[in-house]
């Protein structure tokens, strides 16, 4: 199942200076591509702030060594910070898809895995990094395209930070080392 374009849909007009109508292609999104589609905007987004803002902010006060600490001495959120912090209010604006971050080793528990899908898709792309993990799953009665991917410590400074923090349950991330997952869903019924 999948969302599906019509010419209405997008908009149909004539072609400049001449009478023949556009014509459209009905065109099918999978629930995969849509969801792929996501995420590279989601990691975009979120690789940008880390390395135009936290990167920088944290080259000039090196020394800070939990979140709160961080985010009270810039007043900015940490990129899973913002990246949660995106997906709430996505979700709040009715956003019929929906994402998160989780990890096998969150520094806040609620942030670890919450379904078995989410668990082995996080296990799965713990050990295979380069493979994204797809699934479906049903919550609160309703069907789901669950993806999984590897969210990496693509900054010095995202590694250091988890391995500083005093709640950490692992203290030896490097850089570019799976960290946790970005889980997109995207609904399968509407």
């Amino acid at each position: 199942m999948g969302i599906v374009w019509t010419a209405a849909a997008l908009g149909c007009g004539l072609l400049a200076g001449s009478s023949e109508v556009k014509s459209h292609k009905l065109t099918f999104i999978s629930p995969r591509k849509m969801a792929d589609s996501l995420h590279e905007v989601i990691a975009a987004d979120r690789e940008a702030y880390a390395r135009l803002i936290v990167q920088r902010l944290d080259a000039e006060e090196h020394r800070l060594t939990t979140t709160e600490d961080w985010r009270a001495a810039h007043g900015l959120p940490v990129p899973a910070q913002m990246l949660r912090e995106a997906g709430q209010s996505i979700q709040m604006r009715g956003a019929e898809f929906s994402y998160t971050l989780r990890s096998l080793w969150p520094i806040n528990p609620s942030y670890g895995p919450q379904t078995e899908v989410e668990q082995t898709g996080l296990e799965a792309v713990a050990r295979h990094p380069e493979e994204n993990y797809y699934s479906e799953e049903t919550l609160g009665g309703r069907s789901y395209f669950t993806a999984v991917y590897a969210d990496l410590a693509t900054l010095p400074c995202c590694a250091e930070c988890h391995n500083r923090h005093p709640r950490s349950p692992r203290h030896d991330f490097q850089t570019n080392e799976v960290m946790g997952a970005i889980v997109v869903r995207v609904p399968l019924e509407f």
